[in-house]
């Protein structure tokens, strides 16, 4: 069974809590240009973040960095509840640096991944999750400014924490077998993503049979090899678009795309416009 206890939304911020109670496991791939914070209030859960894969355990909070490939998969027992909060830098990074706090940008470059809080922060931090709900719900008088103000809070709570408390126990992440084959290859796309090797060469070099590759990789990261392969071209791409002079055609050939054609239907596919279109408004 799966239950939504709220989902309320306004400009730049959705938020909405989900129980579940049967075995879940993320099955779109995910890669988008909003912000996440996941919190866990109950249950564990693993968490597939790049080409890292974490345990998640009640209390702690997830940080997605914007296009970031991430996916969630059960863990332990079938139930879980959990809050999610995505946000939209371009709406809210004007009203964040005017108050003085930290960037979106800042706070998940250095610290996506998962944060592991204490109790008094927890608490604090579910307080301000449930508020912000109430307050999206009711939708009283300057509701939006307090919605801002306390997702302010929340930022610097996760700030200030990953930054008093650098030795503390942090939540772990996975180390068998398969989740460490999975992140060696993971990590050898992300770097080498213009390769044009077949699945067969790439378990050769993994030393691993193509199948067992096959089905550990989507396993893990809800992504065939070659669409983790091709989500890492698109973000080499955009940045080639709005940092380089290269053409359109030089970028797909330094991409390893066997035609432009090809490279723009990827492209529009995971990026919602064409190449072109993309430089132009970046």
């Amino acid at each position: 069974m799966e239950k939504t206890l709220f989902s309320e939304s306004m400009e730049g911020i959705v938020i909405d809590q989900v129980i579940r109670d049967q075995e879940y496991s993320m099955a779109i791939k995910h890669f988008h240009d909003t912000y996440e914070l996941y919190f866990l209030l109950e249950g564990e859960r693993y968490y597939f973040i790049e080409k890292e894969t974490y345990h998640v355990k009640a209390g702690d909070v997830v940080l997605i960095n914007r296009q970031q490939v991430h996916k969630t998969s059960q863990a332990g027992s079938k139930s879980h509840d959990r809050i999610l909060l995505q946000l939209s830098g371009r709406v809210l990074e004007p009203w964040l640096k005017s108050a003085g706090i930290p960037s979106l940008e800042k706070v998940f470059e250095d610290y996506y991944g998962v944060s592991r809080l204490s109790k008094q922060e927890w608490e604090e931090m579910k307080g301000l999750l449930f508020g912000i709900a109430e307050e999206l719900k009711h939708k009283r008088e300057c509701y939006e400014v307090m919605v801002r103000l306390k997702l302010s809070q929340i930022l610097l709570i996760i700030s200030r924490s990953r930054k008093r408390d650098v030795m503390k126990e942090m939540p772990s992440r996975v180390q068998t077998p398969k989740h460490g084959r999975v992140h060696d290859v993971a990590e050898y796309l992300t770097f080498h993503c213009e390769t044009e090797e077949t699945l067969e060469e790439l378990a050769e070099r993994f030393f691993i049979s193509k199948s067992y590759l096959s089905k550990i990789f989507r396993e893990v990261t809800g992504l065939s090899v070659n669409e983790y392969r091709n989500l890492a071209r698109m973000r080499k791409a955009q940045k080639l678009l709005k940092n380089s002079r290269y053409s359109i055609t030089e970028i797909s050939g330094l991409l390893g795309f066997e035609s432009v054609t090809y490279f723009e239907r990827v492209f529009k596919k995971h990026c919602a416009a064409t190449p072109l279109k993309y430089r132009k408004e970046k």
